[in-house]
């Protein structure tokens, strides 16, 4: 809103001001307000009050998943190495927080195979488990788990988890 209302200043506008010129931001912010409008007024019209519930409301009843979800992704893990096991997080969830949060709870998976569709992830988590770190069930197992991270690096700032990795055979390496 405040953009739309050309109000770009302060914290926001620092913000914008070095990637854009300020008009087209301007007009974009007000193109999508439109559009939530428009879209909200002819569905009130219809009768159909779903509709803006789940396209424009989403932030104000979403951003909290999101940011339970989110922000697990790769907090506490090891930075710049090459394995992806030890640099993000996979974790599972019900099949509805799944579906919402477009299956990236199989973060892990999503890094190694880029090109798998995130309806997949989770047939591809189910066939490579026996090669990734432990995976918590749920988000209040996650964040637990983030907890400890995250109080280690109050005391010791430098410190990196390092996923414990399962032990693999010679049989079970593929050329």
């Amino acid at each position: 809103m405040h953009v739309a209302d050309s109000k770009v200043s302060g914290r926001i506008g620092s913000f914008l001001r070095p990637a854009c010129a300020g008009r087209p931001v301007i007009l974009w912010a007000r193109t999508l307000l439109a559009g939530h409008v428009l879209i909200t007024a002819v569905s009130i019209s219809l009768g159909w009050w779903l509709v803006p519930v789940l396209t424009s409301l989403v932030p104000l009843y979403g951003s909290w998943l999101f940011f339970l979800c989110n922000n697990t992704q790769h907090v506490g893990l090891q930075d710049n190495v090459p394995d992806f096991r030890l640099c993000c997080r996979t974790f599972t969830v019900n099949p509805l927080v799944g579906f919402i949060y477009w299956h990236m709870n199989y973060h892990t998976e999503h890094h190694m195979y880029a090109a798998v569709p995130c309806y997949n992830l989770g047939a591809l988590h189910r066939a490579i488990r026996h090669e990734l770190p432990p995976t918590p069930h749920g988000l209040r197992a996650t964040w637990r788990e983030i907890a400890k991270i995250l109080k280690i690096q109050n005391t010791q700032p430098g410190y990196q988890h390092i996923a414990r990795l399962p032990q693999t055979t010679s049989s079970s390496v593929h050329a």
